[in-house]
């Protein structure tokens, strides 16, 4: 199956890479990314999960660290707008598909705009529990486990928290707020997924 997956993702521009372990997909990461190299990165349990951030944290690479900035204030915003320039940026999915579609919702868009414009090149990393069949059961995924659970996680007072599933709410903690498919990389090994054989994030 993932061999048929890696060439899926290749018709579309996008390197797909398998491991089995947390462990093996941060070395991954290590390997691709040059020291010196600027790097930025969307918030992501993931991320923390495989232990890459604090990796870098402690490297010789120049990191836009979202930890260093209070949230929704001028810095993040600014400390994001360096991320969109970075030499690498890391990133995990909210859902990809067997057909090699990446789906995200987003809250300010800091993530999804930098996956499809900006840094040099993307790396995003996701477990096998966001592997889905195609962008409808992608979007379920996203409005009846993802939304809720990070809302849920940061303590958003939106309807998701309490009924444990999307309901298109305009209330102003909402997360859903910007909608990205990629359906294509346009600029080849720009872009490179690492799937990870383990449940990982949300």
């Amino acid at each position: 199956m993932y061999e048929k997956l890696i060439k899926t993702f290749a018709l579309r521009n996008i390197n797909l890479i398998f491991v089995e372990t947390e462990v093996e997909a941060c070395d991954r990461i290590v390997e691709l990314i040059p020291l010196k190299s600027r790097i930025g990165y969307g918030g992501s349990i993931t991320l923390e999960r495989i232990g890459i951030l604090d990796k870098i944290r402690q490297g010789d690479y120049v990191f836009y660290d979202r930890e260093n900035v209070q949230k929704y204030t001028k810095g993040s915003f600014e400390l994001g707008h360096l991320a969109q320039q970075a030499d690498y940026f890391l990133s995990s999915s909210n859902a990809i598909t067997e057909d090699g579609k990446i789906v995200n919702k987003d809250r300010t868009g800091n993530r999804v705009s930098s996956l499809i414009y900006g840094p040099e090149h993307v790396i995003i990393v996701v477990g096998k529990n966001k592997l889905t069949k195609d962008i409808n059961e992608a979007l379920k995924r996203i409005e009846n486990i993802a939304a809720p659970m990070n809302a849920k996680r940061i303590n958003a007072k939106t309807p998701c928290v309490k009924i444990g599933k999307c309901v298109d709410c305009l209330v102003e903690e909402r997360l859903c707020c910007n909608t990205v498919i990629i359906e294509r990389q346009f600029i080849k090994d720009r872009m490179t997924v690492i799937l990870v054989n383990k449940d990982l994030g949300f």
